[in-house]
């Protein structure tokens, strides 16, 4: 994908967080709201968001909505982000003991006509050794690469979860920073 294409899916997403999430948004050959076409066959929802940490706290998530308009299954297979030392895609998954804890994947299928939801407690992005504390409402940049060798770049903005399950909170995510599982 080239670097103009890229850059105007960047600000196409930016331009969303200035509008109300109620806003319509018109992707050729879609009439449903709330989803941004940003590489060829991949619609990312128009809330991407990094999870708000506590000062001191080395590492954070991405969460997104990604959605295949294609016939084939689309793999993401790795991330990286100007933000973070390293960047990995992560699952959360009970252990023997009925534990939930974090654990690396080796890629995140976005089905063929489906979705994928990365959210806390599931799929996620790390973002992990931080370079600087994030700040709220901040745009984090985060690529996203498929097996395809294609690359697409979210948007994201730095917020507070919302509630429920998330990191940080007794799953795999101890003050100590980020464990490899």
């Amino acid at each position: 994908m080239n670097t103009s294409i890229r850059t105007l899916c960047a600000l196409a997403v930016v331009g969303l967080f200035a509008t109300s999430g109620a806003h319509a948004h018109h992707v050729e050959g879609h009439e449903e709201p709330g989803f941004c076409d940003c590489m060829e066959g991949v619609e990312i929802d128009d809330r991407p968001w990094v999870r708000l940490m506590p000062p001191g706290m080395p590492s954070t998530a991405g969460y997104m909505a990604l959605r295949n308009t294609t016939e084939e299954d689309i793999e993401i297979v790795s991330g990286s982000s100007p933000v973070a030392a390293v960047t990995e895609l992560h699952d959360h998954v009970e252990d023997d003991a009925g534990v939930m804890r974090m654990r690396e994947v080796e890629a995140i299928t976005i089905p063929a006509g489906g979705e994928v939801a990365l959210q806390p407690g599931g799929l996620h992005v790390m973002l992990i050794d931080l370079h600087e504390p994030l700040q709220k409402g901040q745009e984090v940049s985060i690529e996203l690469h498929t097996r395809s060798g294609e690359v697409f770049t979210v948007e994201a903005e730095v917020r507070r979860a919302d509630g429920g399950m998330g990191h940080g909170q007794g799953h795999g995510h101890g003050a100590g920073g980020h464990h490899h599982h």
